[in-house]
C-alpha cells in the first residue's frame, strides 16, 4: 500500500463544517484507492484567521483519522490576521519548518510510514525546500500542485501603474520568485488547477511531467426557471460567494447593486465569507435593504444559498492572476449563469460554454447594465443557466477530476502501471 503525504494549509477541511475542497478530495480519491494518505496542514484556518475548530468550537486535535481513512496532522503555527503581511510569511516559514521537523519524527518514530510520494501545494512557497530535504532523506517523489501564480499574483496587490508594479514586484519579491523557479525546476511532477499555470511554470523552467486537473464540484443541482421577469417579490437574485479582499472587486458589485435597488430595480444581492474589506463593504451598503452579508457557512446552508440564487458574481480582477477560482464549479455546479470580470481561462470558458455575461472591472455603469439585461431576457437567462450546469457536467464534476488527478499521483509510486507518468 503506497504511502502518500498531501500538504496544504490553506483548504477548510469538512471537520470545521466546510464542504470538501480540493486536498480534502484528493486524499479521499487516494484512501479509497488503497493508499495510506497522510493530509498535513495548518491548525490555523487561513478563511477564518482563527484556530480551526469543530462544530462544538473546540479546537480539532494535532492528529485523528477521518472516516474515508485519511490521517489528518494539524500543525501548531502562528497565526496571522491579514492575507498580506510579514506574519504571514513567518506562518509559511514555520509551517514549513515544523512539518519536517514532525515529518521526521514521526517516521523515525514509527507512528507514520515513510512517504513515497508528497504532493505538495504552491503556495505556500516555502514548504517545497521541506519537501526535497524529505525527498533526499526518504527517496520519495514530489508532485508539486499549482493553485496560484505566486508571486505574480502579489502585482495586483501594488498601487500604481502596471510597469510600476512589476518593478517593485521583481524587486520586493525576488527571493519569493527564485523559491518557485527552483520548486518548478526540482519537482518530479507538476500538477495545476489551470492549463495556464502549468504554462506558467514551463516558461520559468519546468521540464518534469504536467497535467491540469481543475477545481471541481461534488454533484450537479437542478434549478427551476423563472417564469417572468423580476418583480418586488421575486427580485433577479445575485450571489457572490468566497473572499473579501484587494483583488476581488467588489466595491463596484455593492454599489451597482444598491443604486439599482434605490431606483426601484427588483435585484437582491448576497454575499457569503469574509475578509479584511467586509467591514468597508458593510459601511457601504448600510441602509440597502436588498444586500445581505452572511459570513462563513456551513455545507448545508451554502448549498441553500446558491439553490436560491439565479446568477453567481466572480468580481476577481484580472491582476489577480487567478485562472479557474474555486467559485465557478460551485456557481455552475447550481446551475447559475455566471457574471464576472476576471476575463482570462475563466472567462474564456463561460463565454465558450454560453454560461453567463462579462463586464469590465471598476465599471459601475456597465455592470448594472449587464445586470438589467440579465432580468429582462427570462429565456436568456434560463438558458445560460442550463449552459452553465452543463459546463460543469462536462468540467468540473469531482468524479472524473479526482479520479484522474489520482492515477497521476499513484503512478508516481510504480504500483499503478496503467497510470504510469509517461502514460499521463
Amino acid at each position: 500500500m503506497p504511502a502518500i503525504w498531501i500538504n496544504n494549509p490553506f483548504d477548510n477541511l469538512p471537520e470545521e463544517g466546510a464542504k470538501p475542497q480540493r486536498y480534502s478530495s484528493l486524499a479521499a480519491a487516494l484512501a479509497a484507492r488503497g493508499a495510506d494518505v497522510t493530509w498535513w496542514t495548518s491548525a490555523f484556518s487561513h478563511a477564518r484567521k482563527a484556530v480551526r475548530a469543530g462544530a462544538d468550537g473546540r479546537p480539532l486535535p494535532a492528529a485523528f483519522r477521518r472516516p474515508d481513512g485519511v490521517d489528518m496532522r494539524l500543525l501548531r503555527v502562528p497565526g496571522y490576521g491579514s492575507n498580506v503581511g510579514l506574519a504571514r510569511i513567518r506562518n509559511h516559514r514555520a509551517f514549513a519548518h515544523c512539518w519536517l521537523e514532525e515529518a521526521v519524527a514521526a517516521v523515525e518514530g514509527g507512528a507514520l510510514a515513510a512517504p513515497d510520494v508528497l504532493v505538495v501545494s504552491t503556495p505556500p512557497l516555502a514548504t517545497f525546500r521541506a519537501a526535497a530535504a524529505l525527498r533526499e532523506r526518504f527517496g520519495c517523489r514530489i508532485v508539486l500542485d499549482i493553485m496560484d501564480a505566486w508571486p505574480d499574483a502579489f502585482e495586483g496587490l501594488v498601487p500604481g501603474p502596471r510597469w510600476l508594479r512589476r518593478a517593485v514586484v521583481s524587486t520586493l519579491l525576488r527571493g519569493a520568485r527564485k523559491a518557485a523557479d527552483e520548486a518548478f525546476q526540482c519537482a518530479d511532477a507538476l500538477s495545476g488547477t489551470s492549463e495556464g499555470y502549468l504554462a506558467l511554470a514551463r516558461s520559468r523552467g519546468a521540464k518534469c511531467t504536467m497535467a491540469a486537473f481543475s477545481h471541481a464540484c461534488e454533484r450537479l443541482f437542478d434549478f427551476a426557471p423563472r417564469a417572468g421577469r423580476p418583480s418586488a417579490e421575486s427580485p433577479l437574485r445575485l450571489v457572490y460567494a468566497g473572499n473579501m479582499g484587494p483583488l476581488y472587486d467588489l466595491s463596484t458589485l455593492v454599489a451597482a447593486v444598491a443604486s439599482l435597488a434605490a431606483g426601484g430595480f427588483p435585484v437582491r444581492l448576497d454575499l457569503a465569507g469574509s475578509g479584511p474589506d467586509e467591514p468597508r463593504l458593510r459601511r457601504q451598503a448600510k441602509g440597502c435593504p436588498a444586500i445581505a452579508f452572511h459570513g462563513f457557512l456551513d455545507e448545508g446552508r451554502f448549498h441553500a444559498l446558491l439553490s436560491g440564487a439565479e446568477v453567481g458574481v466572480i468580481p476577481l480582477v484580472s491582476e489577480s492572476a487567478v485562472a479557474i477560482p474555486y467559485k465557478l464549479p460551485d456557481y455552475a455546479s447550481h446551475g447559475l449563469a455566471v457574471l464576472g470580470c476576471l476575463g482570462g481561462e475563466s472567462g474564456r470558458l463561460v463565454a465558450s460554454r454560453e454560461a453567463g455575461l462579462s463586464y469590465r472591472p471598476h465599471d459601475g455603469e456597465g455592470l448594472k447594465k449587464v445586470i438589467r439585461s440579465l432580468a429582462e431576457d427570462p429565456a436568456g437567462l434560463a438558458a445560460m443557466r442550463g449552459n452553465s450546469l452543463r459546463m460543469a457536467k462536462d468540467n468540473f464534476l469531482a468524479s472524473n477530476i479526482y479520479r484522474r488527478f489520482s492515477d497521476f499521483v499513484l503512478g508516481w509510486t510504480g504500483d499503478i502501471p496503467s497510470a504510469s507518468p509517461a502514460k499521463i
